[in-house]
């Protein structure tokens, strides 16, 4: 009866314990760098989609059950997991290697893990707000219908400056970052490579998403007079519009 009642108690203090359905061990390869803000944005890169930007493993994470696991846990709490700790090593995203579902002698996901540092400079124009403003007054007549400042309803809240660059190869216009709410993305990063299109008033090119991978894009500008063009950067994304300002 004793045995019993030892053992009633164990399995009660065991769901009590908090924290106890998941436990996450690190494994440094490089020095972290310094912690990012609570809610600065970790980009998750699936086992089967290639990391954009070039990079470097500073460490290695891996999310397994612990002995006394007795409850299902999900796989957004494992992610959440993932990213709060990748904050804390200073890293820019995670890509995962691993996923483990639940089964019958693991009622939790598992995961294994990348902590990703970028190692490259994303391409920047040194353009200031003024300077491009003076460049569409000064070129007017000259402009294509494309060129100026514009601002998206995205959730970022981004505004954007599009102008003639051909640094890049097949590409005739840059959209860069003037202004937006997501910490990651900085004033003047390219946004947008685009080309004219072969129909009159057609723009194709790559829009790139918030974790830098490129969407393909083709739109028609509405003319040379429109204050107002749509894009969609994926099937299954709503579309962005931008307001020429």
């Amino acid at each position: 009866m004793i045995a019993l009642k030892k053992l009633a108690l164990i399995v009660c203090l065991i769901w009590l314990l908090p924290g106890c359905s998941t436990v996450a061990k690190y494994e440094p390869k490089l020095a972290a760098g310094p912690a990012k803000p609570a809610d600065y944005p970790i980009y998750i890169y699936p086992e089967n989609i290639q990391v954009p930007r070039p990079c470097e493993i500073i460490g290695t994470m891996r999310v397994s059950d612990t002995f006394f696991t007795v409850v299902g846990g999900s796989l957004e709490a494992v992610v959440e997991k993932l990213s709060k700790n990748a904050r804390q090593q200073g890293a820019d995203a995670v890509k995962l290697t691993s996923i483990k579902a639940p089964g019958f002698s693991s009622p939790n996901f598992g995961a294994e893990a990348n902590f990703l540092r970028f190692t490259n400079a994303w391409e920047s124009v040194s353009v200031s707000e003024a300077e491009l403003r003076a460049y569409c007054q000064t070129n007017g007549p000259n402009l294509d219908p494309i060129e100026g400042i514009w601002s998206g309803n995205d959730p970022a809240k981004s505004r954007i400056g599009i102008m003639k660059n051909k640094a890049k190869p097949r590409r005739d216009f840059i959209a860069f970052v003037l202004s937006t709410e997501n910490p990651t993305w900085h004033r003047g990063d390219k946004k947008m490579d685009l080309v004219r299109g072969e129909r009159p008033g057609g723009y194709r090119g790559n829009y790139y998403l918030d974790d830098y991978q490129p969407a393909l894009l083709a739109f028609i500008f509405p003319g040379p007079t429109a204050a107002r063009f749509v894009i969609r950067p994926s099937d299954d994304a709503n579309p962005i519009s931008f307001v020429r300002e």
